[in-house]
């Protein structure tokens, strides 16, 4: 969804101070897109984008708001360089777009614990994988298991610098089937037995409840391969050390 996109959404938004717009480009940045977090600088572009008047000075604004004040509760909560919109506020937000209420999911699929600390963007695929499957939504659960283990092979070799060794001619990234076998095959890392026989494995049934309109994944089928997914997921994490990579 592209900014424009995003304030079509926003009741009368043209008619919002400048300081309530940025509230709104936070939610867009950190909560459509996706942003670990925001700077000032995110605000401004976001200005720019719409050619709409700026607010004066961003940086004190998202500075006065994200202080404790007696009797107010903070727009914003600043957390290691970046801010965020504080839990309420963004909860105030959902309900003005009419977003759905998020789905908290379990660690019965695999410990969300994995993900933290590594990628907002991992911790939303692995919470998505994870609440497909608390909802028995198996197809699904599979088909983002595979999205996730794409992403974490990517990853891995962006990790190391070596990311062209899976691209194509075009530039592009290479497929999973191939993505694996690279992985699999890679003389950087060692990988263990189990990893390498259960990614084939995992690719399948992804393929199978994405691409095969008469296969549909039971419980049976994902509760198969749990104790193999996180296997692979660990020692994925693991080879690629979040902790110490800035990316």
């Amino acid at each position: 969804m592209t900014l424009d996109q995003f304030i079509r959404k926003v009741p009368e938004f043209d008619a919002l101070s400048a300081g309530n717009k940025i509230e709104y480009f936070t939610y867009y940045l950190t909560v459509s897109k996706g942003a670990e977090g925001i700077k000032a600088k995110d605000i401004d572009d976001c200005f720019d984008v719409l050619k709409t008047p700026k607010y004066s000075n961003s940086r004190q604004y998202l500075a006065t708001h994200s202080k404790k004040a007696k009797g107010k509760i903070p727009k914003f909560i600043f957390q290691k360089g970046l801010y965020h919109l504080e839990r309420r506020r963004r909860t105030e937000i959902d309900k003005v777009l009419g977003t759905p209420k998020p789905i908290a999911p379990s660690d019965n699929y695999f410990p969300l614990e994995l993900f933290k600390g590594t990628r907002g963007y991992l911790e939303s695929i692995a919470g998505q994988a994870a609440a497909c499957y608390d909802h028995g939504l198996f197809d699904a659960c599979s088909v983002m298991t595979r999205k996730l283990l794409e992403v974490l092979i990517i990853e891995a070799f962006e990790r190391h610098g070596i990311s062209e060794n899976i691209k194509n001619g075009a530039g592009n990234f290479y497929y999973l089937s191939d993505l694996i076998n690279h992985f699999i095959n890679e003389t950087n890392w060692n990988i263990g037995r189990n990893a390498k026989s259960s990614l084939p494995k995992l690719k399948q049934m992804g393929d199978l409840s994405a691409h095969n309109r008469r296969f549909f994944a039971k419980k049976i089928d994902v509760d198969k391969q749990k104790d193999d997914l996180r296997i692979v997921l660990e020692e994925l994490i693991h080879l690629i050390d979040y902790t110490n990579w800035e990316k």
